[in-house]
């Protein structure tokens, strides 16, 4: 059987320094690999071995931002996609776009990811 840090992949939404410290968070916790989409990444993201930066541009429409989420999760259907608004523009984006993202990512806030385990899975959905 699959562990939860062999599924999980984190993605980070968000210019602000929360995104390389949630990522830090998530690779002491899971030791997975968290791909931060933002415009202008915080500069440590570049740093750090555990994140993955995929740059947009800043001009880029809500719209195409949902479809590039979507497209990115499509691409790997056996994978859970966490997706972790790391400001207030990304907060209300996932809000904006819940119903359209729903059925790829499971949408965490940073302060629900406390405990030792993700939000709105329950414990016999998780892999053992």
């Amino acid at each position: 059987m699959q562990q939860l840090e062999d599924l999980l992949v984190p993605v980070l939404l968000g210019n602000s320094l929360q995104a390389p410290a949630m990522a830090r968070r998530l690779w002491r916790r899971w030791r997975v690999i968290s791909h931060v989409f933002a415009s202008r990444p915080a500069w440590p993201c570049y740093l750090l071995h555990y994140v993955r930066v995929l740059r947009l541009p800043d001009y880029m429409r809500d719209e195409l931002l949902c479809d590039d989420l979507r497209n990115f999760a499509c691409q790997y259907p056996d994978l859970l996609f966490c997706l972790i608004p790391c400001d207030a523009a990304a907060r209300a984006f996932c809000e904006r776009y819940a119903t359209a993202l729903e059925a790829d990512y499971i949408t965490v806030l940073p302060e629900q990811l406390d405990g030792d385990t993700l939000p709105y899975l329950k414990k016999e959905e998780m892999p053992t």
